[in-house]
């Protein structure tokens, strides 16, 4: 079982210069937990995250601390509105993509991509040919393709 034959083709990518305003708007709308981006000639240059969006309401400080449980709500981080407006037109997915893209290619075995998802905690993986994204493929395919295989599911 390859991952040529269970990848999404064709999946949604998102240029370096996409806005904070409209990754968050593919986010509401799509129920991806990440997004390839991508140059003009479709080389995948990094992924967003759900959780790429949400560290930028989460001082970078806290990564030091230990015991959060001082904090009660989001109140000790609002920004004013001004600022958040500035936020929003200034954040770029290049500022804030992940460049350190854990990949495979079309060739590698779903027990290959499984693995890399469960030990990094990743739900997809780019799957490229060389340095160009041809596909993406998540747990979901890999379980669809399980289940189907062991007759648990029919193929549609």
């Amino acid at each position: 079982m390859i991952v040529k034959n269970y990848m999404t083709i064709n999946p949604v990518t998102i240029p370096s210069s996409t806005t904070f305003n409209q990754m968050a708007q593919l986010f509401y709308e799509n129920h991806f937990d990440a997004f390839p981006v991508v140059d003009e000639a479709m080389r995948l240059l990094g992924i967003i995250s759900r959780t790429d969006l949400l560290k930028t309401f989460i001082p970078e400080y806290f990564d030091l601390l230990d015991d959060l449980s001082f904090i009660k709500d989001f109140g000790a981080l609002e920004i004013d509105e001004e600022s958040a407006k500035m936020m929003e037109r200034l954040l770029l997915a290049d500022d804030l993509m992940t460049t350190k893209i854990i990949t495979v290619s079309e060739d590698s075995t779903l027990f290959k991509a499984i693995t890399l998802m469960m030990k990094n905690r990743i739900r997809c993986l780019p799957v490229v040919r060389g340095d160009k994204l041809v596909g993406v493929i998540s747990r979901t395919d890999i379980l669809k393709a399980l289940l189907v295989k062991k007759k648990i599911l029919e193929e549609k």
